[in-house]
């Protein structure tokens, strides 16, 4: 019996094959261009994200309130608040306007000001009758209440306790947020009321307070730092973006941002403090060798003497005095 007949492909030569490969693989210009353009803008796309941007300005002493009172009018504006709520606020976020902004919106109002110790109602007593005294529960005195302070948070106490209190707070360094003395009681003292009681009794440690209030724009605040020449210019550097960055001051000190040593690029912060530690350490090793050894003449290494006589022998056979 016969069979079916298949149908059967004609043989495909090698050239036809080269021919559609090269159809696959093949791109017009104009592909090849858009292609190019493609990846050029992935890898400036990588290259942005790794760059780190900053800039830095100075600020004098003459400039240094300017500074402070403009972060100050910022949040005073933003949230309806007094200045040394304002400052209370600064003060705890580390003089972070953005980030008060941001943790306003995330943690809202209540939360913001209890973290910082700022009193969400603040008390007012002008109703109060004149002559009802008033008890301080920390002396147990009666005085008038002319006599006596109250703080946004309620607590009332003598001045004379006030002020004694403030004077201890200073000179243990904790003027910036002197804490009122109600036990438990988190909120921050009203800094016009420390400034008045203390002037009256201290000048001098209510000098200090207010340098304390001034130099925290600086102290705490994690963008801006003191200049560390020597002799100190008295100039601080403040910085935008990165902190991770060399900067310099006006008297032509340069030094890195992050650890305040001198400029080190490219050298990590790390790397440098490890170096500077070596060098110290050799330096140390240096002088223990010069004060107790003597170098030999043949060799010229250094000999230390352990005992005996003063003739001592080199390892390289030559023996001196």
């Amino acid at each position: 019996m016969g069979r079916d007949a298949e149908e059967v492909s004609p043989p495909v030569s090698s050239s036809e094959l080269e021919q559609e490969d090269d159809d696959d693989c093949y791109l017009s210009d104009q592909e090849d261009d858009a292609l190019e353009e493609s990846v050029l803008q992935v890898l400036e796309d990588e290259h942005n994200e790794d760059c780190h941007w900053s800039s830095s300005s100075v600020i004098t002493r003459e400039s240094l309130l300017a500074a402070q009172r403009e972060d100050l009018r910022k949040v005073m504006e933003l949230l309806g608040l007094k200045e040394h709520h304002a400052r209370t606020l600064l003060i705890h976020y580390r003089w972070d306007v953005e980030r008060i902004f941001e943790l306003l919106d995330q943690k809202g109002r209540e939360r913001l000001f209890s973290a910082a110790g700022v009193p969400l109602q603040c008390t007012n007593n002008a109703g109060l009758p004149s002559s009802t005294e008033v008890t301080c529960n920390v002396c147990y005195e009666d005085v008038p209440p002319s006599a006596a302070s109250e703080m946004d948070c309620g607590h009332n106490y003598c001045n004379d306790c006030w002020t004694e209190y403030f004077i201890v707070k200073i000179n243990e360094g904790q003027s910036r947020r002197v804490r009122c003395m109600a036990p438990k009681c988190n909120a921050i003292c009203d800094e016009s009321v420390i400034r008045k009681l203390v002037t009256a009794k201290r000048p001098d440690i209510a000098e200090r307070f207010e340098r304390f209030l001034l130099e925290s724009y600086i102290e705490d605040n994690d963008t801006v730092k003191w200049c560390p020449s020597i002799p100190n210019c008295g100039n601080a550097i403040r910085v935008k973006g990165d902190i991770y960055c060399e900067v310099e001051c006006t008297c032509g000190c340069q030094f890195c941002f992050n650890c305040s040593l001198q400029a080190h690029s490219p050298c990590s912060c790390m790397m440098w403090e490890l170096w500077i530690k070596k060098c110290r350490d050799e330096s140390e090793t240096v002088n223990w060798i010069t004060v107790n050894t003597k170098p030999c003449p043949k060799c010229h290494k250094p000999v230390e003497k352990n005992g005996g006589c003063n003739l001592v022998a080199c390892i390289c056979g030559q023996a001196f005095w």
